[in-house]
């Protein structure tokens, strides 16, 4: 792989105008439950969150599994054990955080005012949780690999996309878990 500035540009320019489209499109969607949020704020709180621990998972897991790649200890395959390993472990984080945020906020609801009961702030976190984590798990590695494959560095296209694509699935998974548990 080149490293020069050039080679860079290439590979990552048209995936970052393409990826701030993505970005309009989610806060097009956030937009239009602006309402629902209004009513019910505790959800707000959920949005960086979910964006913020899904991209966090998908930005390690890319930048573990590029390495590998890069230092020659993974296979380009998504049959490699270490590849079924690294994204086992980065659902099983995920479930643990978001289960841990699940249980902290719903518990909350029982003393203070938050409009929602425990159960339905539980289904809504634990939701969205889930549909984010596994979503964008397997969005990671399937872009580091076919990155890899097409000979393009995964270092110039996987946190783009991974993190974008976090926050438009982040958005999209609450509004369909409010829309399932509350209307």
């Amino acid at each position: 792989m080149n490293y020069h500035w050039k080679n860079i540009f290439k590979e990552s320019a048209g995936i970052l105008a393409l990826m701030a489209f993505i970005g309009i499109a989610g806060g097009h969607v956030l937009g239009a439950i602006e309402e629902d949020l209004l009513l019910y704020p505790i959800l707000l709180f959920l949005v960086p969150i979910l964006n913020g621990v899904g991209g966090n998972l998908g930005a390690v897991l890319g930048a573990r599994l590029s390495s590998g790649l890069h230092a020659g200890y993974l296979d380009a395959s998504y049959d490699d054990r270490e590849v079924i390993e690294n994204l086992m472990i980065t659902l099983l984080m995920g479930g643990m955080v978001f289960i841990g945020l699940a249980v902290g906020v719903s518990l909350s609801s029982l003393a203070l005012p938050l409009g929602l009961d425990f159960i339905q702030l539980l289904a809504i976190i634990l939701g969205a949780g889930v549909i984010t984590t596994v979503s964008i798990t397997f969005i990671t590695v399937f872009t580091t690999l076919y990155s890899y494959n097409k000979n393009m560095d995964p270092d110039n296209v996987v946190i783009p996309i991974v993190t974008t694509a976090c926050d438009f699935i982040g958005i999209v998974s609450l509004v369909f878990m409010i829309w399932l548990v509350i209307i």
